[in-house]
C-alpha cells in the first residue's frame, strides 16, 4: 500500500496536487474523482488537503 498525499495547487479552482511514491503529480478534481471515486474529495474539499491509502494498481492509474 502507498499513501497518495493531495491537497489544492495554489490559484487554481480545480487543480489538485498529488503526491505518491517520491513523485509530484498535477490533475483536475474531476480527473481524481473517476479514478479513486467522490469520496477521494470530501478531506480535500472540507480541510484542503486528503491523504488516501492506495495499491500498486492505482498508483500505475496515475501514469
Amino acid at each position: 500500500m502507498h499513501e497518495l498525499s493531495c491537497s489544492w495547487v495554489p490559484g487554481t479552482f480545480d487543480v489538485v496536487r498529488l503526491r505518491v511514491a517520491g513523485r509530484t503529480i498535477e490533475m483536475t478534481s474531476a480527473h481524481l474523482a473517476r479514478l479513486f471515486g467522490k469520496q477521494a474529495l470530501h478531506d480535500l474539499y472540507l480541510k484542503g488537503s486528503a491523504k488516501l491509502k492506495i495499491d500498486a494498481q492505482q498508483v500505475a492509474l496515475l501514469s
